[in-house]
Parts: C-alpha cells; sequence; structure tokens
C-alpha cells in the first residue's frame, strides 16, 4: 500500500466576530491535506509558535504581530486603562475604554497591513447557508477602501446607500460583511480608515430610518453631518430653498500681520453672507438644507463704490477688500470719521470688537436711565451712556448693539468696551425699543420679563407695582390659591386648571397678552371661560370675541354654554351672518372663524372688544397672511392666544403671535428673525435661546401631560366637532334629501317594521359621507374633500410623539387614511380584519416597543376592538364613532388598561349638524336606546320610532 502523501502548511487564522470582544482575534493553524481531506489544527499565537514559524518576517512585522496576539492586546488594555484613569474624564470610564481600545486595534491592523502578504491568512465566519462554523483562506487586500453616499426613494421613503470604492470601482456596502473597521467580500478584507469607521458606526447609532419619511429632518440630521467629509448624491431629492431678495450691507473690520486694518464689504441675504468676487448665485447649505442665493449686483456694485471713495489708497485695491496702514488709518482721524460715516449710512459695523492693534479706553460705562413717563403699553425713559466726558449717541448705540457689537469708537481713536454686567442689563432694552433722539420707547412687559433677578432691569420693575410683583411670587408656589373662580362656573377646576386661570387674570391686570400653550386635553378652553366670565364681571359691559378655526366654532359655543350657562354667545358666521348682532346688548361673546374675522375686518376692527380670544394661534404663525394682517387691526384691551403648539416649524413661528399679544415688544419681524430665530434655528446660538426664553416665559404658560398627570382622571373622553365645507355639506344634504325620499316613502306602504333595514342603510350611507365622500361608488362623490381627514392630520401635527390609536368601522377609510399618510410622510400600522395574527402580533410588539418612532396606528373598529394590548398609546381617535358604547369603550380600553402609566384621552369626531349629531341628542333623550344602535340591528329597531327616524334624517 503507498503511503498517505500530506501537505502540511502554517496560516494565520483570523477570527473577526471575536474583533473588540475577545483577546483570541488571532490564532495560529496547521492545515493538513491529503487524500482522505483536510485537517486543521488550532493554537495559541504565542511567543513559541511566532519563533518557530514566523521568525524570518522582518523584525517590524513581527512586533506589530504579536501585539496582536492575546499577550499583546492584553498588555495593550491595561496600558489604556492607566493612562485613561489618569485623565480623570468626565465621560465614562468604560466608554472610553472601548473607543481608545477599539482606535489602537485598528492602529495595530494599519501597521501590519503592509506585511500581511507575507503570510497565509484563513478565517472563520459562519456559513450563511446552515450556521454552522466555516474556516477557508483569506487574504488582506492593499487597497484601500473609501465611502461615499447617495440618497435613493423606495416606496415613498428616503433610504441612504453607503457606497464603497476600491480601486476606482464602486461596490454597495450591503454586499459586505463589517465586522467593526473591516469589511469583508468573498474571502477578502479591506481596513476602513478611522474616519470612515467612525461615520458608519455613527450612523447605525443614528439610524436614518426613522427620518425617512421627513426629507428636511433626513437632510437636517443625517446629510449635514455627512457633508462635511464626504460626497453625498442627493438625486434631486430633496427640495433647493431659493433666496432673492435685496441683501442688508455690512462692512467686516479686521487686521492683518497687526500692520494694517481691513475693511471687507459684505452682503447679508437673508442671515447668508456673501463677498469677495460677484456672482449671479452662490451656494450653501445650512443643516442639511440646500440654499442657494440670488445676488444683487447693483446694491453689491454700490456699496463697493462707496468704498473706494473714502480713501484714494482704495481706488487700485481690486481683490474684494481694502486695506490701510494703521498709520494711514489713524491720520487725521480718518477710521474715526468713516466709523460714524458708515453708521449713519446704515452700513453694519462688524469685528471692531475683535481689534487689538487700538487701545481700549480706560473708563468704564456710565449709564443714567430714568422713566419719564408710562401708559398702557409703552414706556418713555431718559437715557445716555458715557465714557469719560464723553457721549455716545443713542442711535449709534442701538446700532452697534444690534451688529452684535461689544465696543464702540471714540473720538480719541479708543474703543469703549461694553461689560458683560452692562451688556445683561441694558443691551436687550436697547434693541427691543424705539430710539427718538436721547430718549427710549419701551414696550413695558420688559418689565417683569426678568422677574427672577435682584438687580437687571431695576429701572424698569418699578413701573409695576409693588402689590403685583407680591401676588406674582405668591402665585408661583404651587399650593396658594390668589383668586377664587367665579361661583356661575359649572366646573371644579383642578390645580394646573385654577393656576392657569389666575396666569391669565394675573398678565391681564397689567395689559400683558398670553398664550397658554397646554397639551391637548388639559383644559385651555375651560381655563378660558373661567377667565371670561371672572374679567366680563369686573368690567360690565365688556365684549369678548373668540377667533378660531371653523371647526371649532360649535366646540367653544357647546363649551361656553355647558361651563358658563349665563353667558350669551352668538356665532358669527356663514351667510345669514349680521355684525349688528355683535354689539347687541344682550351678547356677551362672538365666536368667529379665521376665514370670517378676515372678511369682515373692517367692520371688526371698527369695534372695541374687552378680550379677544385667538384659539389654535399657530395659524397666525405667518406675518404675511392675510389672517394675521387682519388680526392685528383689531381694537382689543385684553389678548390670549391658545394653542398647544405655538412653534409648530421653527421659532419664527412665534414672533406673528408674540406681536397679537405684545404689540411692539419684539421689534420688526426683520429684527426677530435675525436677532432670534436664525441665531437660533440656523446657528444654535444657546445666548440667543436664553434671551429669548427670559423674555417670553412670563407670557407662555405650557404644561404637558406628564407634568400634571396626577391632577388627571385616568381617561378623558370628549366630542372633537368638525365642520363641514361647503361641497362636502352639499353632497352630504343632497345624499339625505334622496334618502328620505325615498324611505319615507317606504315606511307610509310597509310600516317602520319592515323598513328597517333602509333605515339602517340610510344611516350607514350619511356616516361615510361624513367620513369621506370618497367612501361612496364614484358616479355619486361630487367632492373628496374630507373634513374628518383634515381635523385627524391637523390634531396628529399638534400631538408630537404621543402615540395614537384611530378607529374606524370602514377598512376603506382606513386604506383612504394610509394613502393621505404616505403622501404626507406619516409613518403608521394598519389593522383591519385581513391581517394575518403573525403580522397582527408583530406589528402590536413594534408599536409597543420603547423608542419605535412610528406613532399611529390604524385599526378597523371590530377587528380590533378586543384582543390588543397598545398601552404606547395615550390618544384614541374614533373616526366614525360606533354608537353602541360598549364597543366604543372597548375600542378604548384597547390602551386604557392594566399596564397604562399616561393618562388616556379619547376623542369621538363627529360632523356638526348631520345624523352624527342627531344620534347624539337621540341618546341622550332615549337613553335606553344607546346600547342598541348599531350593534345591534335588532334591538335598534324596536327602539326607533317614525319620529326618531324623521328626527335622525332631518
Amino acid at each position: 500500500m503507498a503511503e498517505k502523501k500530506t501537505e502540511k502548511k502554517i496560516a494565520l487564522l483570523l477570527l473577526p466576530q471575536q474583533l473588540n470582544q475577545q483577546k483570541y482575534i488571532l490564532r495560529s493553524i496547521h492545515v493538513s491535506k491529503n487524500t482522505q481531506g483536510v485537517k486543521y489544527d488550532i493554537v495559541n499565537l504565542d511567543d513559541t509558535e511566532l519563533t518557530r514559524y514566523y521568525d524570518e518576517l522582518p523584525r517590524q512585522a513581527k512586533q506589530w504581530l504579536y501585539s496582536l496576539t492575546s499577550e499583546g492586546l492584553y498588555q495593550m488594555e491595561d496600558e489604556i486603562i492607566k493612562r485613561h484613569k489618569q485623565q480623570k474624564s468626565g465621560v465614562q470610564l468604560s466608554q472610553m475604554l472601548t473607543a481608545a481600545y477599539t482606535r489602537k486595534l485598528r492602529e495595530q491592523f494599519e501597521f501590519f497591513k503592509p506585511f500581511a502578504h507575507l503570510v497565509k491568512w484563513y478565517h472563520q465566519l459562519p456559513n450563511a447557508a446552515t450556521g454552522n462554523m466555516r474556516t477557508a483562506p483569506c487574504n488582506f487586500s492593499m487597497y484601500k477602501p473609501s465611502l461615499t453616499f447617495a440618497v435613493t426613494k423606495k416606496n415613498g421613503r428616503l433610504l441612504l446607500q453607503t457606497i464603497v470604492t476600491i480601486n476606482g470601482s464602486d461596490y454597495l456596502l450591503d454586499g459586505f460583511r463589517r465586522f467593526h473597521f473591516l469589511l469583508e467580500s468573498k474571502n477578502e478584507y479591506f481596513l476602513l480608515a478611522d474616519k470612515d469607521y467612525q461615520t458608519l458606526e455613527w450612523l447605525v447609532q443614528k439610524n436614518p430610518s426613522q427620518y425617512s419619511a421627513d426629507a428636511p429632518l433626513f437632510a437636517e440630521n443625517i446629510l449635514s453631518r455627512l457633508e462635511e467629509n464626504y460626497t453625498v448624491q442627493r438625486n434631486n431629492l430633496f427640495a433647493i430653498t431659493t433666496i432673492d431678495v435685496l441683501p442688508g450691507q455690512r462692512v467686516l473690520l479686521s487686521e492683518i500681520s497687526n500692520s494694517f486694518l481691513v475693511l471687507t464689504p459684505q452682503w447679508v441675504y437673508d442671515g447668508y453672507v456673501a463677498e469677495g468676487e460677484w456672482k449671479e448665485f452662490f451656494e450653501t447649505t445650512n443643516r442639511g438644507e440646500i440654499i442657494v442665493v440670488k445676488r444683487n449686483k447693483e446694491i453689491e456694485t454700490a456699496l463697493k463704490k462707496q468704498l473706494v471713495a473714502l480713501h484714494p489708497n482704495f481706488v487700485k485695491q481690486l481683490n474684494g477688500w481694502y486695506y490701510l496702514s494703521f498709520a494711514d488709518a489713524q491720520k487725521k482721524q480718518w477710521f474715526l470719521k468713516v466709523y460714524h460715516q458708515l453708521l449713519e449710512m446704515d452700513i453694519e459695523l462688524a469685528g471692531i470688537d475683535t481689534l487689538t492693534h487700538f487701545r481700549y479706553s480706560p473708563h468704564k460705562p456710565v449709564t443714567e436711565m430714568t422713566i419719564v413717563k408710562k401708559d398702557d403699553q409703552v414706556l418713555l425713559a431718559d437715557f445716555s451712556l458715557q465714557f469719560g466726558e464723553e457721549k455716545i449717541p443713542l442711535q449709534e448705540l442701538q446700532k452697534m448693539l444690534i451688529a452684535g457689537q461689544r465696543a464702540v469708537m471714540l473720538k480719541d481713536g479708543s474703543l469703549g468696551v461694553l461689560t458683560e454686567t452692562w451688556i445683561t442689563e441694558y443691551a436687550t432694552i436697547i434693541k427691543h425699543s424705539k430710539v427718538d433722539k436721547k430718549q427710549l420707547n419701551i414696550p413695558q412687559w420688559l418689565a417683569i420679563s426678568e422677574q427672577k433677578s435682584d438687580t437687571i432691569y431695576q429701572p424698569l420693575k418699578i413701573t409695576v407695582s409693588d402689590e403685583w410683583w407680591k401676588n406674582w411670587e405668591r402665585w408661583q408656589q404651587a399650593d396658594k390659591v390668589l383668586y377664587p373662580i367665579s361661583k356661575k362656573i359649572n366646573a371644579t377646576l383642578r390645580p394646573y386648571q385654577q393656576k392657569g386661570f389666575e396666569w391669565l387674570k394675573m398678565l391681564a391686570a397689567i395689559n400683558a397678552g398670553a398664550c397658554l400653550a397646554d397639551d391637548m386635553g388639559l383644559g385651555k378652553t375651560l381655563q378660558t371661560i373661567c377667565f371670561i366670565t371672572d374679567r366680563l364681571e369686573q368690567v360690565k359691559g365688556g365684549l369678548v370675541l373668540i377667533v378660531c378655526p371653523s371647526s371649532l366654532i360649535y366646540n367653544w359655543q357647546q363649551e361656553v354654554a355647558k361651563f358658563a350657562p349665563h353667558l350669551r354667545s352668538y356665532i358669527h358666521h356663514g351667510q345669514a351672518r349680521d355684525i349688528n348682532n355683535i354689539c347687541a346688548t344682550t351678547m356677551d361673546i362672538c365666536i368667529t372663524s379665521y376665514g370670517t374675522m378676515r372678511s369682515d375686518i373692517e367692520q371688526l376692527s371698527a369695534l372695541i372688544f374687552d378680550v379677544a380670544v385667538v384659539d389654535e394661534s399657530h395659524n397666525i404663525k405667518n406675518p404675511a397672511a392675510q389672517s394675521t394682517r387682519a388680526i392685528y387691526q383689531l381694537q382689543v384691551r385684553c389678548r390670549i392666544a391658545l394653542s398647544g403648539t405655538p412653534v409648530m416649524n421653527n421659532t419664527f413661528d412665534l414672533y406673528s403671535q408674540l406681536e397679537f399679544l405684545l404689540p411692539g415688544m419684539f421689534g420688526s419681524k426683520e429684527f426677530f428673525k435675525r436677532e432670534y430665530a436664525d441665531a437660533i434655528d440656523r446657528d444654535r446660538n444657546e445666548e440667543k435661546i436664553v434671551t429669548l426664553q427670559k423674555l417670553t416665559a412670563p407670557f407662555i404658560l405650557r404644561r404637558t401631560k406628564e407634568q400634571v398627570a396626577k391632577d388627571l382622571p385616568e381617561k378623558t373622553e370628549s366630542v372633537l366637532w368638525c365642520n363641514m365645507g361647503v361641497a362636502q355639506k352639499e353632497m352630504y344634504e343632497g345624499i339625505k334629501e334622496n334618502i328620505k325620499s325615498n324611505l319615507f316613502l317606504n315606511i307610509k306602504t310597509e310600516g317602520i317594521g319592515k323598513s328597517k333595514l333602509a333605515v339602517l342603510q340610510g344611516i350607514m350611507k350619511l356616516k361615510q359621507v361624513c367620513s369621506s365622500p370618497l367612501l361612496l361608488p364614484g358616479e355619486e362623490q361630487t367632492t373628496g374633500h374630507s373634513v374628518k381627514t383634515d381635523m385627524l392630520l391637523e390634531e396628529l401635527a399638534n400631538l408630537g410623539n404621543h402615540k395614537v390609536l384611530v378607529f374606524s368601522q370602514f377598512t376603506k377609510m382606513l386604506n383612504l387614511l394610509a394613502e393621505t399618510f404616505i403622501k404626507k410622510g406619516i409613518s403608521y400600522y394598519q389593522l383591519d380584519g385581513s391581517t394575518p395574527p403573525k403580522k397582527r402580533a408583530a406589528m402590536v410588539a413594534d408599536f409597543q416597543e420603547p423608542g419605535n418612532t412610528t406613532n399611529v396606528f390604524l385599526i378597523s373598529l371590530m377587528a380590533g376592538n378586543t384582543g390588543l394590548t397598545l398601552t404606547a398609546a395615550d390618544y384614541v381617535f374614533l373616526f366614525d364613532p360606533w354608537w353602541n358604547n360598549a364597543v366604543q369603550q372597548q375600542a378604548i380600553d384597547r390602551t386604557h388598561r392594566i399596564g397604562q402609566t399616561k393618562n388616556v384621552f379619547a376623542y369621538k369626531m363627529i360632523c356638526k349638524d348631520t345624523i352624527e349629531e342627531k344620534i347624539i341628542q337621540l341618546q341622550q333623550r332615549k337613553k335606553e336606546l344607546s346600547e342598541h344602535l348599531i350593534g345591534d340591528n335588532e334591538g335598534f329597531v324596536k327602539q326607533l320610532s317614525k319620529e326618531d327616524v324623521e328626527f335622525l334624517f332631518s
């Protein structure tokens, strides 16, 4: 018998799954191969093994190979631990060690990579088909991979693709297996650069898919970071914002080599700064958003000509900026004169407080401020600032402060520095006031914006009475009740609602507007009605105007009737409205819509209202909108805004609402945008955030459900009234008349008992029109508009991150909502009778998972009213309520059950002046009927009389 010939070889075995977890990432493998097969003997890679089989490697290669043995890795870890323990960093030591260890480990692979081809390699990984560990030859590539990214779209959702470029060819990252900083494909390994590895780790942590339905958030949170270091193909999937406005003019002052003063002309286009040679457009990005600015050649050229004319040397300087030696700049006080000349030309100066060549004045700022006059809204104050004997013109001072400068040029050529204390005490007052020579017209409400400080704004604090300040301090104490509500109010207020009523009353006492911004469901309407009642008892003959979305008009009327039945209200809306009814002595409250207010503003602005309430005040967030401009024209003594979301998109949303509540306090919209909105939203300026919070804190009261949970009942059920638009209402009335004529003819000939099916079919059809006309056959549709869909979308926008259940008895309605959600970029789950049990369980588990960002669950009322636990939700909308109360309660109790830690709010969506409202009224009139309506056909018909049917279809 012939001898078996055995081939033997020694190789390094890479265990990539153990990277960063165990110290055995490299072993030595002895491979024996003969006719009977291949045998692998895996041994530890230690000094003996290295000396015996790898001694021929270059010395440096052996050193780095040793560093990757288990002994070398333990030594590396010990060194890292010692070093980081000595640094006493605030970061958790374990986090620091993991990051430092991984970084060092990648370095070791980087150092050894040039020698990797000198040895044979095997690796051990699970078999994709069987899951068993598979040992096979592999190799390390000398090519260095690089990353780029591309955004694609699939099923309406954005996807981020990571592209790996190797030796000029592009591959999707999905085609590799990644082990921290190693990529593997077809038994070949590629080593990522540290920057690329960190980026991929960041993407895993950030999870771009959570923003896949929202392009602006995707760009802001993902692309803005990636584009700092990588090429990203956006593939025209993101909107480009084009700015075409007249620029503000600015001169940036700086120094070169401590020898020259430099004047650089700049143009500020809606906060974006252009300089240098003129081009028609310049492109930039802001938090991932692409911004294209259209430049104005005429204005830019004019500023350059103005600067060239300031000094003979500037004519020959054609590089886009102008410079002078400090000696020339100070000769005959040239710079001082130019400084004042530019300010008089309304050209902003920037950078003056960064100049180091100019000496600083030894004099400290001395300020005098005296209130000389006070009215309901404005304080008139004498104001002076001086350094030594020199007084600073007030108008120049305001311009410098608005430009963000903290130093002023004095006549002796020195810089007068405004200290931090001075800035804190006076800068906001001056920036928010109107300057009239040596006097300031100050919005009096600034007096309470810094009430927690003992030193700041003292000159203004005295303009508010000591008694008011004492009450303000008492109000901030948890258990103090300042003012009892009127005895005419039919309600007992919860503690936080009592605080809200008192807050409204206190601000009204100093003629300040108030924005009540409590979460949805916390009773903003009730708190406001309590205040209105109290106010009308104090101001005899006062008139209240309530402006709200048309869908909420009847909600307000019913809430007033419920909580303050003694108050007389008039709805000023519709074709039959009469302005004279508002002025009638028999009227206390006028309720109108934004649209009607806008149409009738000429007549409404001629009236004097004691109180104006603007409900859902985010409807006036656009200063240019007609509704906003109209509401500014109202003559009002006391102003209230109600909104669970005063800021919906950005800080600028606040401006119009604040301008209505506190006219003039926040200056022009241009000032507010630059001073606060852009600085906060675009630049994340912490100082501006703090300042704006201080200014607005007394006038915006927001309590979340979580903050007042202990004061809330476990479950609150309300009606959300929906007012159909003209087209939907016309369709409803036409179908109702058709049903009515056929139905009553049937009842007349067959009797009510034999007409039960026709009654039910008629009710069902009208309910479908209320939900959405699209539920009816196409030939019957005259419109596709659904007021309920509009209101649901609005409520979802207001609820932010709260989890929501939406029930409908019509599966097709759920499908229509799903289509709308896809268009709007709202992620959702959907469950109906066709949902397989396995998928149903998976969706419920996902919805319940903490951190899951899909906040809406669409559920068929009958398929999902039992057997589900959805305690992650705390809001329930019954889109087309089931009239059997037990069925409704079962649906609501999907979330209101054991395990629920939050208060639950349930809303029945009911169309006003429709069969839906009639059934509610019928339920109240015949309580015994309510348990049978629709839910039990036989019981329903038995209980209905002919008169009941006539009432339902009237």
